[in-house]
């Protein structure tokens, strides 16, 4: 099984959120993406996600920074989507509720990567068997874990 861990648009948002319970666990996480860059991988749909929702006028000015500083840190290692992750989403989509469409283009993207483990506040990817969600609440005991 791949050491590699899927890091989702939500980790770089909560850690640059207002102080919540998750943008301590978000900032560490996003340490340990800076310091072991052949564990962590994120796609491109991600950074769009981070564009299309910082573009919106009263975040821009902070949100923007945001998304430069992420793709600055996951630089090198931001997969492409395809139109195959799409069809292979598709499917995914027959054999699963509840589940986003952009969140099966991630677990697309991660089929065929090889990456089974995604980094995320987002509980629907739990209903995706084939991934194991590495909630950042938690990075302390998968953190070390991953590492290992």
């Amino acid at each position: 099984m791949s050491r590699t861990a899927f890091v989702d648009a939500n980790v770089p948002i909560h850690a640059a959120g207002r102080p919540r319970a998750l943008k301590g666990p978000c900032v560490e996480t996003l340490r340990l993406t800076s310091r072991f860059p052949d564990v962590f991988v994120t796609d491109a749909e991600v950074l769009q996600k981070l564009l299309h929702g910082y573009l919106a006028p009263d975040l821009r000015a902070a949100g923007l920074p945001v998304l430069g500083a992420f793709a600055g840190l996951m630089r090198g290692r931001v997969v492409p989507v395809t139109g195959d992750d799409l069809l292979a989403a598709r499917e995914l989509a027959d054999r699963t509720t509840g589940v986003s469409a952009r969140d099966l283009v991630h677990a697309a993207v991660m089929g065929r990567v090889g990456c089974t483990r995604v980094v995320s506040a987002d509980r629907d990817f739990d209903r995706l068997p084939s991934l194991r969600r590495l909630d950042p609440s938690a990075v302390q005991v998968w953190g070390a874990m991953l590492l290992a």
